[in-house]
């Protein structure tokens, strides 16, 4: 049985380790001049979703990693206000959050969160890069069925045969409301 914390677990998970060579390689593959064929939409909607899972499972991931990187730094802080500073000779309460805020732990606690927030943005940013083109391939997509299908209708609204070339006019056809039959008059 999977559990949703084994899917967010932070154990024997590090920012560091994460592996984004799937993620770079459907980037890498995405059409980079103007050239679009139904091939290449189709194989594009699958590639781009599965980026952008790819993506969201690591987002929730570093999410709950940013969790407790801010508990460490806050403890850190603490430690560095509270037994720190005293020890160091500050008395004040000011003095004691200069210090804090000058602790090396403090500091490389602040910049551990800063490193994953970095990795949630670029994740969330490569996640909605994804989006668009997947987006882009079901509008080409559709656009190219709607047009195959008009191709293939037999009765496509285009007259093929000439008419004895007079056109008819607005003011030409009679609309029965009642069964919403349009008639032309003769």
């Amino acid at each position: 049985m999977a559990t949703i914390l084994d899917k967010i677990s932070s154990e024997n998970f590090s920012l560091e380790d994460i592996d984004v060579s799937a993620i770079e390689e459907i980037d890498s593959w995405l059409p980079t001049n103007e050239v679009m064929d139904v091939n290449i939409a189709e194989q594009g909607l699958v590639k781009t979703l599965s980026a952008q899972n790819a993506c969201q499972e690591y987002i929730s991931r570093v999410d709950r990693i940013i969790s407790i990187m801010d508990g460490k730094r806050d403890v850190a802080w603490a430690e560095a206000a509270l037994t720190g500073a005293p020890s160091a000779g500050h008395k004040t309460a000011k003095d004691k959050e200069w210090f804090a805020q000058a602790d090396p732990d403090y500091i490389e606690a602040c910049n551990e969160v800063a490193l994953a927030k970095a990795a949630k943005k670029w994740l969330e940013n490569k996640a909605d890069h994804f989006k668009g083109w997947h987006y882009a391939f079901k509008t080409f997509l559709k656009r190219d069925y709607d047009l195959e299908r008009l191709g293939n209708f037999q009765q496509g609204g285009y007259n093929s045969e000439p008419s004895s070339g007079s056109r008819k006019r607005s003011s030409d056809f009679e609309v029965n409301n009642e069964s919403e039959e349009v008639k032309w008059s003769e």
